[in-house]
């Protein structure tokens, strides 16, 4: 069945082949009128009818010619269309691909969101050679990506261990006071900046998820502190391109909340900004674990974790970062004046990814040891 575009030429060339005929054997007529009438002598000079015969002529064949070579015509097209495809399908193959791999921004003029989906998805399939591991791990990474709107870049956080004075020293309600300094670039995507410090682990996980958060913090109840206590949560400082912003603070039953704003134009405008903040946290000494997370898509980390006077015989560094390359630790020992460790990673590290430090006290190394010298002397005299 023909296209409209078919049957319009078609149309078209038989309108203009009866046009020519009828304007042919109209100047036929005349030629003939002006032979056979003596005052009309003026115009056997004109050639009109050659003319005539040509156009007659001509509307004729082009109407016998448009039936009589209509299959054939289609048949040569359609040959000649197989062989140009034929011919030049390397370089269309060749700039189909040269298009998706150096110029994605072309994709989105061409194919729907769904189409790149599956594009991406075929093309980790064939490298992993295993298309149901290539759809979750695209349709995971995706969720956690579009999750976070904000991308956090050269993250730096220092965090400074030290006892708590206004507790005891020994025992279950033991504390360390952590004082946490972070420092990012982002294009921040909203105005407000909200931390939370609660108690509840349902509220937690429901603040975590909200886009707006910036970071929540669980504090278990001990020695009858909760999240909503001014001891166990402090935000001392939120800066903006070094320029301190001010900072509210509310409470609500075992919660806390603090917000600052950000400059308005800065975020109309998607300009980078670099956000520093700085909050203290007490940490149960018996716990022997401070735990850090990553909020936001994050490329590149370095973390510093100091405990000087703490009484920590050493730290471990455990990093929850999932990617093939691993992070770089470095540690300066318990038995120097400063003893620290360093945790650095130049990769991308997605949300619930980050570092938790685990310490063993001196103390307790010093029990074990004792524990174990006196079962040795213990075993000495029995074999006596």
């Amino acid at each position: 069945m023909q296209d409209a575009l078919q049957r319009l030429y078609k149309t078209k060339l038989v309108l203009a082949a009866i046009i020519a005929v009828a304007v042919g054997a109209a100047l036929l007529f005349l030629a003939h009128w002006v032979a056979a009438t003596p005052q009309l002598h003026a115009l056997r000079d004109l050639p009109i009818a050659d003319v005539g015969s040509a156009l007659f002529t001509s509307g004729l064949i082009a109407i016998f010619f448009e039936y009589l070579d209509q299959r054939d015509a289609e048949l040569r097209a359609m040959q000649r269309l197989r062989t140009v495809l034929k011919e030049e399908a390397p370089a269309i193959r060749d700039s189909v691909v040269d298009g998706f791999a150096f110029a994605p921004d072309s994709l989105t003029n061409v194919a729907a969101p769904a189409v790149l989906d599956r594009i991406v998805e075929n093309c980790l399939a064939i490298q992993l050679s295993d298309k149901q591991l290539a759809h979750d791990v695209y349709t995971d990474l995706k969720a956690q990506v579009q999750r976070a709107d904000e991308r956090y870049r050269d993250l730096y956080v220092s965090v400074s261990l030290a006892p708590w004075a206004d507790g005891p020293m020994q025992g279950d309600d033991a504390m360390y006071v952590a004082t946490l300094s972070y420092e990012y670039r982002v294009v921040p995507k909203r105005s407000t900046m909200r931390f939370a410090c609660v108690s509840d682990p349902d509220e937690y996980r429901d603040l975590v998820e909200e886009p707006g958060s910036t970071l929540t913090w669980n504090f278990r109840p001990v020695a009858g502190l909760t999240g909503g206590s001014s001891e166990a949560f402090r935000l001392t400082r939120v800066a903006v391109d070094g320029q301190t912003r001010p900072v509210g603070r509310s409470v609500r039953g075992k919660s806390q909340f603090y917000t600052a704003t950000l400059d308005e134009k800065n975020v109309a405008d998607g300009l980078e900004v670099t956000i520093a903040y700085t909050f203290s946290v007490l940490v149960p000494k018996n716990g022997h674990l401070l735990q850090l997370e990553i909020a936001r898509p994050t490329k590149g980390f370095h973390i510093d974790f100091a405990y000087s006077g703490c009484g920590i015989q050493r730290v471990n560094a455990l990093d929850y970062v999932a990617a093939a390359k691993q992070p770089t630790i470095s540690q300066v020992p318990a038995d120097a004046p400063s003893p620290s460790i360093s945790l650095s990673f130049d990769g991308w590290v997605m949300p619930k990814g980050g570092v938790g430090f685990v310490w063993v006290l001196g103390s307790e190394v010093a029990a074990a040891d004792h524990g174990d010298s006196a079962q040795a002397r213990g075993t000495s005299k029995v074999l006596r």
